[in-house]
């Protein structure tokens, strides 16, 4: 394999191992942050609203994230319509999938930073930080989709194969 396909898969693999880790730890946070406001509700009979808003900010990365690791590891859904018979046809129907997955990628890179760039300047309610923090997400998950799009159009189909066994 070329060089620069070589760096391509290493870093969509890294990439994803560290964004995998980064929602677990997003997951405890969040759990946290819904105890505490259930606990000062129930104790105090008032609970912090920037504990919710923090919460919903979290689930949104967490969603966006988990999908990019969604789209490297495999685990979307996918309808298995061509025969097992067939490896060549599999072969280009999975890059196929993959140069959509880059366009919806784009797409989503594109409008995201145009998003944030119209919204810059604006506050959260309840905590009072930049709305970036929350509409960062999708440019950051439309680059992430791009990057493991491309490894996996350009990864060979036994690559792909023995990642799927390996789990």
């Amino acid at each position: 394999m070329h060089g620069v396909a070589t760096v391509i898969l290493t870093t969509s693999r890294m990439i994803s191992r560290l964004v995998a880790s980064m929602c677990v730890g997003i997951i405890y946070v969040m759990l946290g942050l819904l105890v505490t406001q259930v606990l000062m509700r129930y104790f105090l009979g008032a609970p912090p609203s920037w504990t919710e808003e923090l919460a919903i900010i979290l689930f949104t990365w967490l969603v966006l994230l988990y999908a990019t690791v969604g789209l490297r590891e495999g685990f979307h859904v996918a309808i298995e319509t061509i025969p097992a018979g067939w490896p060549r046809l599999q072969a280009w129907a999975d890059r196929w999938v993959a140069a959509l997955a880059c366009l919806f990628g784009w797409v989503t890179l594109t409008a995201g930073v145009a998003y944030v760039g119209r919204t810059s300047g604006q506050k959260t309610a309840a905590l009072q930080i930049p709305i970036e923090v929350l509409y960062l997400s999708v440019p950051v998950c439309g680059a992430l989709f791009i990057l493991h799009a491309v490894a996996r159009m350009i990864a060979p189909p036994e690559a792909r194969r023995n990642e799927v066994e390996a789990r």
